[in-house]
């Protein structure tokens, strides 16, 4: 049941993600790439291994959530073009 109500609340909350949200991931993710490429000039191995884990977590989500961007942009045309089609059709029914 705890599950289930997890699974919802994620599902809920990622409705609320915007362009501005995913730009940020990227600033980010950007950002730890540079600190890491620091680090391995530094030699500093343990920030390094920090900064590569954090880039791995980050970079699988900002993908998922370009998909997700992606297919609501397609649905969203779908849905135009299917509205455009029975707009027309009314229109050629109304003609005859």
């Amino acid at each position: 049941m705890a599950d289930e109500l997890s699974v919802k609340n994620a599902a809920q909350l990622a409705t609320f993600v915007r362009e501005e949200d995913l730009e940020d991931l990227e600033k980010l993710s950007k950002d730890l790439e540079d600190m890491a490429h620091k680090a391995r000039e530094d030699g500093r191995i343990y920030l390094l291994q920090q900064y590569i884990r954090l880039t791995a977590i980050i970079n699988p989500e900002i993908d998922r959530i370009k998909r997700r961007f992606q297919r609501e942009n397609l649905a969203f045309l779908r849905k135009e073009e299917k509205r455009l089609k029975k707009e027309a059709k009314g229109k050629r029914e109304e003609e005859i």
